[in-house]
């Protein structure tokens, strides 16, 4: 299979994987009432009108509170990986703003989660590190963020009734648990290859040799270097900073979710309690192999705390959660083509 063959089943698969979510999501969404037969604007409100009533209506002014949420959201995250990356080689607060503008743009949009090797090869190409160095940072804060989403999910469960919607309560227990399965397996992976580095790498050649002695030793060699990176993050220091800032990341992050549902009028169904949960499962969804944009797969898993709250089907939460999610593009695009735009500089050739 050649590059391009590669490239273009992976888009095929991504847009095999959103038009699932779509048809699921479909199936409990009203899609017709989303479109207004009489869409009004006042000073500081939009209204959508179907038959006479108002089937969502949308208030300006939160949008503002929850789009600063996301600017908050981005600068968080910018200071949550960098006592990741300086533990391997100093960079600038610049050079990762820039990086994790540009990445998460890419990550965002890419499907199968492709764009995770965006900011491994955007830090390279300064010439201070290796990808694969730059990787176990990615992977690590990845382990993080899911372990800590998978286990509020199933915290604030504990917080909800189960009888409005068993079938969406019971879906989000079950991934909640799947989840911590997967990240504590990944941790516990993690954990052992830090101790047993020449062992892992061998393991690797081992299972790949019959196949392609050249690829062996390439993904053999890879392994120890990623390995070695993960040797220089976790620092008892370093690795309780990196916990500190992913839970005020992801305690500030649950304010958007709270803003846009004021925004929709449904704050009797989206409490704080509710708006943490659909964060956290969205975030879970998203770990997953995504559509392009995560068209689909985002909207499902946001939208399945909602309805265990008990909130009714309607135009409503479909307007709410397409918000959520083009709000969120608009600002993944906004900050990463600006400094697409703005970065003029040569970096240095990325060391393999």
């Amino acid at each position: 299979m050649t590059r391009t063959q590669g490239i273009a089943l992976r888009w095929v698969l991504g847009l095999a994987i959103g038009l699932l979510f779509v048809w699921l999501s479909s199936r409990q969404w009203p899609m017709e009432k989303l479109l207004c037969e009489d869409l009004l604007a006042s000073g500081a409100s939009l209204s959508c009108m179907v038959e006479g009533e108002v089937s969502w209506r949308l208030e300006y002014l939160w949008l503002l509170p929850a789009f600063l949420v996301l600017a908050a959201v981005h600068f968080l995250r910018v200071l949550r990986w960098r006592p990741l990356l300086d533990s391997i080689a100093p960079h600038t607060f610049s050079e990762l703003n820039r990086i994790s503008a540009v990445s998460f743009m890419v990550l965002f949009i890419l499907p199968l989660r492709l764009g995770e090797l965006a900011r491994p090869y955007m830090v390279a190409s300064l010439g201070r590190v290796r990808k694969s160095e730059v990787l176990g940072t990615v992977v690590l804060e990845r382990v993080l963020d899911g372990l800590l989403m998978a286990f509020l999910l199933f915290c604030v469960l504990a917080l909800l009734p189960a009888d409005h919607n068993p079938s969406a309560y019971y879906t989000l227990r079950v991934g909640s648990l799947v989840a911590l399965a997967v990240f504590f397996a990944a941790l516990g992976i993690l954990w052992l290859a830090l101790f047993n580095r020449d062992r892992a790498a061998a393991l690797i050649s081992c299972c790949t040799r019959p196949f392609s002695r050249r690829l062996s030793h390439r993904l053999s060699d890879m392994t120890a270097r990623f390995i070695e990176g993960l040797r220089a993050l976790p620092s008892p220091m370093v690795f309780a900073r990196c916990v500190l800032w992913t839970a005020l990341y992801w305690a500030v992050n649950g304010f958007y979710f709270w803003f846009i549902a004021r925004a929709f009028g449904l704050q009797e169904w989206v409490t704080p309690i509710v708006a943490y949960a659909m964060m956290a499962a969205a975030a879970v969804g998203m770990m997953i192999p995504n559509s392009p944009a995560n068209v689909g797969s985002f909207w499902y898993f946001l939208l399945l705390p909602m309805y265990v709250s008990g909130m009714p089907a309607g135009a409503a939460p479909i307007a709410f959660g397409i918000s959520v999610w083009a709000m969120m593009l608009i600002q993944y695009c906004v900050f990463g083509l600006w400094f697409m735009a703005g970065s003029g500089q040569k970096n240095s050739p990325v060391i393999p």
